[in-house]
């Protein structure tokens, strides 16, 4: 991974291939493995984000997989 651009509002990422496809699998795990986090609540403590949050970045992730 290289930052590009980090600043308090957001930052600007390259990832690899490899790198998107880790991050792409964890977030699977956590929305829609054998132990995704079902509750709403505990899944914005443990995750930081609402689970309509992560899904849309999960699909933009799949999306940039091809």
């Amino acid at each position: 991974m290289r930052i590009i651009n980090a600043d308090p509002g957001g930052a600007i990422l390259e990832l690899t291939r490899d790198e998107l496809r880790i991050l792409n699998n964890a977030l699977n795990e956590v929305c829609h493995g054998p132990d995704a986090i079902e509750d709403e609540g505990e899944f914005h403590t443990r995750m930081g984000a609402e689970p309509v949050e992560a899904k849309t970045l999960l699909g933009q992730f799949k999306s940039a997989l091809g």
